[in-house]
């Protein structure tokens, strides 16, 4: 019996099983690759020249092309033709017409220049009407979108990384989108943002610029993130709204803006899972939190990172979300301990209310202040009756 296996073992050795598998299978396990490496795959065996050809993602990494490590400005426009005279070629060579998905990510440790011969690239590739879009641009050149180029109809999910729009574009760019159903913008420079969409379930802005105004009315969103410095930020028609994380920082001078939060957020009050970082003073709280909203849906809180929170938001929201199950608490009640005498903080004990359940709190740990946290336990589990688990 020995003897038969190792003849039967022999007689399959070499076989090329995954030539011999159908052709949809072929592009199926082509499109996890890069485009640049399902091109490569042209030289396995005649059966795989063209197969690169028919799937339907494309996928350009600039770092897959030799990116120099030093670029100056004329090598830097030399690179970015040359790279673009690339992508047209395969574009040409594709024996479909249809693109399921287009990534392309151009970021890189220098910024390269925005040529319009590919920016028109772009436009050749958004006529193909693809489903979902991933584009990261590394480039000082503002982008302005010409009306004809911007007619995405099919186009469900969009993540922008490091581009610089107009307000005018951006809103030439949603109008081309549909059915939009994800938005992803991150690095990216648009002085004032207005979305408006009954398609958007999921939004993410996250970036450093600081802008002017942020304007948000989205009846079927399901997730939020906000990580953005606006000046003033107006969510509104957010009734279906799970999941909300917000960050909004702190800077000299923004006394006017933090007097519009509890409105902020007074719009999320349906949300089932919220995360909160506000920087801001305890002062500018006590002053503008006298109203809080019921969170009559929420079941999971998360207040991080804040200078002041355990003392001055957890009571609103331990007294106004009756189905609360998880309290997050953390990590910088270390900064309050150095801020605040004994007195203040004796006076700050009193603003927890009783509650008769919580199923999960967790405390991130405070470095060097564990007396600290010993007292927030048992201030918790004083006005808490039942506590399911710690977790510190």
């Amino acid at each position: 019996m020995a003897n038969i296996n190792r003849c039967s073992s022999d007689k399959n050795f070499g076989i090329d099983r995954i030539s011999s598998l159908p052709n949809d299978a072929h592009t199926h396990i082509l499109s996890f690759l890069s485009t640049r490496e399902a091109v490569q795959t042209c030289i396995l065996s005649k059966r795989w020249i063209k197969t690169w050809a028919y799937v339907p993602d494309l996928k350009f990494d600039i770092k897959e092309f030799g990116l120099p490590e030093i670029v100056d400005d004329e090598r830097g426009v030399q690179f970015v033709t040359k790279f673009e005279l690339l992508v047209r070629s395969l574009l040409q060579k594709r024996e479909i017409s249809c693109v399921n998905r287009f990534h392309l990510l151009l970021d890189s440790d220098f910024r390269l220049p925005w040529t319009q011969a590919f920016a028109n690239c772009i436009g050749d590739v958004m006529k193909l009407e693809p489903r979902e879009c991933l584009i990261k641009l590394c480039s000082s050149e503002k982008l302005n979108l010409e009306p004809n180029l911007v007619n995405l109809p099919y186009l469900k999910t969009l993540n922008l990384d490091g581009f610089t729009m107009s307000d005018d574009s951006f809103q030439k760019l949603l109008l081309g989108c549909r059915v939009l159903e994800e938005l992803v913008l991150e690095n990216c420079y648009i002085y004032n943002i207005e979305i408006c969409s009954s398609t958007l379930k999921k939004l993410v802005l996250r970036s450093d610029y600081m802008g002017m105004r942020l304007q948000i009315s989205m009846p079927n969103l399901l997730y939020l993130y906000l990580d953005i410095c606006m000046e003033e930020i107006i969510l509104q028609n957010m009734s279906s709204l799970v999941d909300a994380s917000i960050y909004i920082p702190g800077w000299d001078g923004m006394d006017k803006y933090v007097s519009r939060v509890p409105k902020l957020i007074h719009s999320l009050s349906n949300v089932e899972s919220l995360r909160l970082d506000l920087d801001f003073s305890r002062e500018k709280v006590d002053k503008n939190f006298s109203y809080c909203p019921f969170f009559n849906n929420l079941k999971r809180l998360e207040l991080l990172n804040s200078r002041f929170f355990v003392f001055d938001l957890a009571p609103y929201f331990l007294h106004h979300s009756p189905k609360l199950q998880e309290l997050t608490l953390g990590p910088s009640i270390c900064y309050v301990r150095e801020s605040l005498g004994e007195e203040t903080q004796d006076g700050l004990r009193d603003k927890f209310v009783q509650r008769e359940f919580l199923k999960t709190v967790r405390i991130v740990r405070f470095e060097n202040d564990n007396e600290l946290v010993d007292w927030l336990i048992n201030k918790l589990l004083t006005h808490v009756k039942t506590i399911g688990e710690i977790i510190v």
